[in-house]
């Protein structure tokens, strides 16, 4: 009698697994769908080919941008300045204490 219902449960938790292994190859197989549909839209080398065939729009267009800045919010140019000069002698200090290492 035992034996029957330790049987029974044996072959229900052998269906789940099998269900279960099911189911992760599926997820697995839409995981890796969405993977190469998200490809399409990041770091593709459309976004490099727009910057190489129109560097004189960007340019243009940046030049503007830093144009209309500095009468409209001249504080957020020098906020901006200010990070630039701050990382830029973070790293000369991390390459000084790498020579010296």
């Amino acid at each position: 009698m035992y034996l029957l219902y330790i049987v029974r449960y044996i072959m229900n938790s052998q269906a789940e697994i099998i269900e279960l292994k099911q189911k992760i190859e599926k997820m697995e197989k839409y995981i890796t769908e969405l993977e190469d549909h998200l490809k399409k839209y990041t770091n593709s080398t459309r976004h490099l080919k727009y910057y190489e065939n129109n560097k004189d729009v960007v340019k243009e267009r940046t030049k503007n941008y830093v144009d209309k800045l500095k009468t409209e919010n001249p504080e957020k140019l020098k906020e901006w300045r200010r990070n630039y000069y701050l990382k830029r002698k973070e790293k000369l200090k991390e390459q000084n204490s790498n020579e010296d290492s």
